[in-house]
């Protein structure tokens, strides 16, 4: 035959073994799956942290006071009333589906908050008085 006696297909067996390792060497390579999977997964769960960050950034979450000056200031004052932001979340176009005793809920609550975020009492909030407003309707959502 053309195969040499030790290369023979069928007369030679490889055998793979691997070299004996120490509980040392056991418990490092254990170690350092772990540390693998862990610095893994903090890279992935930033990756899609940073991903909603700029998808909500690029959505315009709603959540910066001065934009949401910029949208719902009807008279160009800079200031939002109890009426230009209640026009705004309950207008019309945002009425489908909102029953009448929602919207009474949303004015007596807005019309609360309002009152002890006009800090200066001219009947308007400016954007940190806004802020304070956004603020206090948040932690009534934590509340529930």
């Amino acid at each position: 035959p053309f195969w040499p006696a030790r290369l023979h297909p069928l007369r030679c067996s490889l055998h793979l073994v691997a070299p004996p390792q120490s509980a040392l060497g056991d418990s490092m390579a254990a170690f350092l799956r772990f540390l693998f999977a862990m610095i893994f997964l903090a890279l992935l769960g930033n990756t899609y942290a940073q991903e909603e960050d700029e998808m909500a950034a690029e959505a315009g979450d709603g959540d910066d006071p001065k934009e949401m000056i910029e949208m719902m200031d009807k008279n160009a004052d800079g200031k939002l009333t109890v009426e230009e932001i209640f026009d705004s979340v309950m207008g019309d176009e945002n009425s489908e589906g909102e029953d009448a005793s929602s919207k009474e809920e949303f004015k007596a609550k807005l019309e609360k908050h309002f009152k002890t975020s006009d800090s200066n009492g001219d009947g308007a909030v400016d954007e940190a008085e806004l802020k304070t407003l956004m603020e206090a309707f948040e932690k009534d959502e934590e509340e529930l």
